[in-house]
């Protein structure tokens, strides 16, 4: 973990977190806004056991990096400098890994959009089936079905967005129109 240290004693005492669930400057007692760090989006906050304030490697992007050296080490031809480079990165990815998990970041779910995709048509389908659903309550969990796809691979999309890119519709008001929703 790389500590967040304090600027007003010259970057050399970290920041602890205290009672009230803030943080403060172990040496001089400088509070610490939390806009005041700008973390890049591989990183994350930690506490560690000491109540020290750092951060690490976000988990999910070690393991991305851990399986992108892993593709880099099979494409390399046998004993190659190319091998070595993609060990030497996947070692690098695995300890910052761990040092998030010792922190207690916890490891993302390991799921691909794919399986994330194949997962939610088949638990609409088995709740259509099991229930027997009209067509009206059949498409409003295919609508919702769609949508949480679309939020997966573009967190805050619109209902308009999801509803250009899923359905062949002039209007997304027209599958207002379906079933007389709206009304």
């Amino acid at each position: 973990m790389t500590p967040i240290n304090c600027q007003q004693c010259g970057g050399l005492t970290q920041f602890r977190i205290q009672p009230d669930g803030l943080f403060k400057c172990h040496e001089c007692g400088d509070p610490l806004d939390r806009r005041d760090i700008d973390l890049d989006g591989s990183e994350v906050w930690a506490v560690d056991a000491e109540g020290m304030l750092g951060y690490v490697t976000d988990p999910a992007v070690s393991l991305a990096e851990m399986a992108e050296a892993v593709e880099e080490y099979l494409d390399s031809p046998d004993s190659t400098y190319g091998q070595l480079a993609s060990l030497e990165k996947h070692r690098s990815a695995l300890i910052a890994f761990l040092d998030a998990r010792a922190v207690g970041i916890k490891a993302p779910a390991a799921y691909t959009s794919a399986q994330v995709y194949d997962a939610v048509n088949e638990g609409a389908d088995v709740v259509n089936d099991y229930l027997d659903l009209g067509e009206p309550e059949s498409d409003a969990i295919n609508l919702a079905l769609n949508a949480a796809i679309a939020c997966l691979e573009k967190p805050g999309i619109s209902f308009e967005e999801m509803v250009e890119n899923n359905y062949s519709v002039d209007t997304p008001d027209e599958i207002r129109s379906w079933w007389g929703w709206g009304k």
